[in-house]
């Protein structure tokens, strides 16, 4: 019962973002809304912050029993693209909340978890060793999280996954591109 309560809870306040920025539900809204009572709530969560971080914490453990068969780095950021988009609202305000560095913890440990699946299941593809591939897990989730946040400072209103694409085949028909960006003189 007792999981079944903090559940409602933290349902309850996504439902009210919904209505509303996260700035103005307070526990009084929630408690309202979900039928219980103000000790049942601070029985389960300190504040509406730890609301928040208990969604973001469930989501991350979603990723983390989903099996990662990711074929290409631009099938991982389109993952870390539909993360955000599927729970637009609660990720637009907790970015732009006080818990937003809670909210960039928890999306560095995603993006570094979900490219470092990707490559030690494609190893064999790979002639690289242990510290270069960590320099790549290194450079793709900076990259990740950089673009994530830009588009989150957008407000979401570009077709992220769309314009990833782009590079990528942009990329793909101009290989010299990646000669001339990463030359060392």
């Amino acid at each position: 019962m007792s999981g079944f309560t903090k559940e409602i809870i933290a349902r309850t306040f996504t439902e009210l973002l919904e209505e509303k920025s996260m700035a103005k539900i307070t526990v009084k809204d929630i408690v309202e809304r979900c039928g219980v009572n103000r000790n049942t709530f601070y029985y389960h969560f300190r504040d509406i912050p730890d609301v928040v971080e208990f969604i973001l914490k469930k989501k991350w453990d979603e990723i983390l029993e989903a099996p990662q068969e990711k074929t290409s780095i631009l099938e991982c950021m389109e993952e870390m693209v539909s993360l955000v988009r599927d729970n637009r609202k609660l990720m637009l305000n907790v970015y732009k909340s006080v818990k937003r560095d809670t909210f960039l913890v928890y999306m560095n440990e995603i993006a570094t978890y979900i490219i470092t699946e990707y490559f030690e299941k494609n190893l064999e593809k790979f002639d690289l060793a242990e510290d270069e591939i960590r320099i790549l897990i290194k450079y793709y989730k900076c990259l990740f999280i950089g673009i994530l946040m830009e588009w989150l400072d957008q407000g979401l209103k570009s077709d992220l996954g769309a314009e990833m694409r782009e590079a990528a085949e942009l990329m793909n028909r101009h290989p010299e591109l990646t000669v001339i960006l990463n030359q060392i003189n």
